[in-house]
């Protein structure tokens, strides 16, 4: 019994080993025989232009304000109270228009007096020559007589122009900036009786920082400038008139002063922009400066796959760039460029 017992618990460990063994094979072979999953991540989305043609300007923006070319301040040359005063600011006058008119009284008195001071040497000379001519005076009297009219006569001179003085006329055509003066004032040579501007000749004085100095010099010929308006933007064109020979060593400036083209645009005072191009490339393949990375590099589409082009544009300014040489044609990847690497393969889509 004991033995039949041994070999009936024999056979079950052996079923049981079996059954095992048939399971994990079982399990080997199912497991084996799938097909194993892997991932697949997915291809960044980007899109892409071409460059196109256009021009770049480089340039440099300065505040600056509106001057007349000249102002010319009227300062009476003779002293008296201010009889006639015929002026306000904004006229516009020609040149000798007469402004002011200062008490000529004293000055046609002196006149007087120095025209009948020559009247009587001229008439002492008369005699004089006479005599001489009949040997009854002496070239010693002749010569005598002679200067003393002569200095009458220059005396009669200084009192006409000192008496034409008391009209105060314009000394050139222009516009009347400033009128400070009024009839009964006191004139005098310390203060001006107006002041004039030609307000068809407008230019303006820009302080340009140091860095500038050799290539504006350079390139003056080739400069391009204009002169904006505050407030609506108006407009024009401005001519070159000098580029200062010294830098401001206190300011580490120079200064460069145009020509306003169109001046009925512009009053002295006025606060404007002054803009100077001083390089352009006309023609040219460009694109945006946003399609740039941090580094300045940018990315092409090459068989579906981004690379990573390095290069420093030939000319650039804050908005665009011209594209390097052999990238004309090229796909440039636009949006998502900042999410690739060299090499990756990448989706295009629609924009």
């Amino acid at each position: 019994m004991k033995k039949k017992s041994r070999i009936r618990r024999l056979l079950k460990y052996i079923i049981f080993f079996i059954i095992v063994a048939a399971s994990l094979y079982g399990l080997n072979v199912f497991f084996s025989s799938r097909t194993r999953a892997t991932y697949t991540p997915p291809l960044t989305p980007v899109t892409v232009t071409r460059a196109e043609k256009g021009n770049i300007e480089k340039g440099i923006t300065f505040s600056s304000y509106i001057e007349a070319s000249a102002m010319i301040p009227v300062v009476p040359f003779v002293s008296g109270t201010i009889e006639e005063y015929m002026i306000e600011a904004g006229d516009r006058v020609e040149k000798d228009q007469v402004l002011a008119v200062i008490d000529r009284e004293a000055f046609y008195q002196q006149m007087l007096q120095a025209r009948a001071q020559y009247l009587a040497y001229e008439s002492a000379y008369g005699r004089v020559k006479e005599l001489s001519a009949l040997g009854a005076a002496t070239a010693q009297d002749l010569d005598t007589v002679t200067a003393q009219r002569d200095a009458a006569a220059a005396q009669l001179e200084l009192a006409n122009l000192q008496l034409s003085y008391t009209e105060v006329k314009a000394p050139v055509a222009g516009t009347i900036l400033q009128a400070p003066q009024s009839k009964g004032d006191i004139a005098s040579d310390r203060a001006p009786v107006a002041v004039i501007a030609d307000l068809d000749d407008l230019v303006v004085n820009v302080s340009v920082p140091e860095k500038y100095y050799t290539v504006l010099n350079e390139r003056k010929d080739d400069l391009i400038f204009t002169v904006t308006r505050d407030g609506d933007g108006a407009s024009s064109p401005a001519t070159l008139v000098s580029i200062a020979p010294f830098i401001d060593a206190a300011t580490k400036t120079f200064k460069v002063k145009v020509r306003v083209d169109d001046p009925s645009l512009f009053t002295p005072g006025m606060y404007v922009k002054t803009e100077i191009i001083y390089e352009r490339a006309e023609d040219i393949t460009i694109l945006s400066q946003s399609l740039r990375k941090s580094d300045g590099s940018l990315y092409v589409l090459e068989d579906g796959k981004a690379k990573y082009v390095e290069f420093t544009p030939e000319i650039e300014n804050d908005l665009y760039f011209q594209v390097p040489a052999g990238y004309e044609d090229a796909l440039i990847i636009d949006e998502g460029h900042n999410g690739v690497l060299d090499g990756e393969e990448v989706r295009v889509m629609e924009k």
